[in-house]
């Protein structure tokens, strides 16, 4: 058996591709507050960043909802052990899932790790040195049908190696991806209210937030909301009392729709006919599907995504969907300083909606009404393809 040090040392030094080596690191914790061992954290990084994490609590909660589904299927002989399975292909994962990946992976051929049935392994193969050029090549068709987080690693082993990204062998295609909250919709005064309920009769804190307050908490990742929010509460416990909220939060959302932007079905179709459209934000699974359901025009959308589901930072996610939808030409629209960060960090310009919750301190435009976003966006790609 290895120790985390050494296992962390062989995966960094003596298996990392050296296009990556010094740039991606794994990390692995526990809670030790918590009584169980297991209950901790698996993170990777690219340059400090990180760009895929899970825990004990987002594995267990996707494996028993997979369970529910798998355990009345007559033709599967263990539900649970493929709801397991299910889970990390999903993305979510503990420290025990970590180190029997790299158990496998230690003990086989890279042949065998680039097609096992753990994504995890998979992963660890991807990112092997041993994985050259010509079998990243071999792999292109097949990546399109893994996990998007798998397929996120896949490019990035691409782009250190200087080769193509499936967008790079593609005609040209211009896209317009959206922020949601203060950009699409405003669901401040609905998401205070849920909030505040689930506080109020579910938990023993006396906190009680404003629509103030809430416009400081959107277009912010989880751990950011819940940081503010309960900055005296250790992580695990204020995630969770966040979880509580955000869940409540979209069961009131379903009955009490949230505000869109007036003139916004009539620019969203008018984008669609030139434009490949799409969401991406920082909120929980679940919720860009809530305004989909709700405005009326979600078949104009090409894609969505958000970091509840794949655990990417914003512009990680904005270009995972470039990616899928082979946009070569894209812009970001939203409205607070981390969406101008988020379009800076996918390397695409980036539109202020100045009529929602935020001030940031760049934007290739800035836009006082949704109905101003087709002219914004026409000059911005006029000015890219004249450059």
């Amino acid at each position: 058996m290895h120790t985390w040090s050494k296992m962390r040392q062989k995966l960094e030094q003596d298996y990392l591709a050296e296009s990556l080596k010094g740039r991606l690191t794994y990390f692995v914790t526990a809670y030790h507050a918590m009584h169980d061992g297991d209950e901790g954290r698996v993170a990777v990084r690219l340059d400090g960043q990180e760009i895929l994490k899970s825990n004990f609590f987002e594995r267990f909660g996707e494996m028993w909802q997979q369970y529910e589904k798998l355990k009345h299927d007559p033709e599967i002989a263990d539900p649970w052990y493929q709801a397991a399975v299910g889970a990390i292909q999903n993305g979510t994962f503990y420290q025990r899932d970590f180190y029997r990946a790299f158990y496998a992976f230690d003990s086989q051929s890279i042949a065998e790790s680039l097609s096992s049935e753990n994504a995890l392994v998979r992963m660890l193969a991807l990112l092997d040195r041993r994985t050259g050029k010509r079998t990243l090549e071999k792999l292109r068709d097949r990546m399109a049908s893994e996990p998007q987080w798998l397929q996120m690693i896949y490019f990035i082993r691409l782009e250190a190696e200087g080769m193509l990204l499936p967008t790079e062998r593609k005609p040209m295609k211009k896209g317009i991806l959206f922020d949601l909250d203060g950009t699409l919709w405003d669901s401040s005064a609905e998401c205070t209210d849920a909030w505040n309920t689930v506080i109020r009769e579910q938990t023993d804190r006396s906190e009680q937030f404003t629509v103030d307050d809430m416009h400081n908490f959107m277009g912010r990742t989880m751990e950011a909301i819940a940081a503010l929010m309960f900055p005296s509460l250790p992580e695990a416990e204020r995630l969770h009392i966040l979880d509580l909220c955000t869940a409540h939060e979209h069961d009131y959302l379903r009955s009490h729709p949230a505000r869109l932007y007036d003139g916004e079905r009539a620019v969203i179709a008018e984008l669609a006919k030139e434009y490949a459209l799409g969401v991406v934000s920082n909120c929980q699974d679940g919720y860009i599907e809530i305004y989909l359901d709700q405005c009326g025009f979600s078949e104009l959308y090409c894609d969505h995504e958000c970091a509840g589901r794949t655990g990417l930072s914003k512009g990680q996610n904005i270009r995972l969907v470039m990616e899928r939808q082979g946009i070569t030409d894209c812009i970001y629209v939203g409205d607070t300083q981390g969406d101008a960060d988020a379009a800076k960090e996918a390397g695409i310009p980036f539109i202020h909606a100045a009529y929602g919750f935020g001030r940031p301190d760049f934007c290739a435009a800035a836009i006082r009404d949704i109905t101003e976003l087709p002219a914004a966006a026409a000059n911005i790609f006029e000015s890219v393809k004249e450059n």
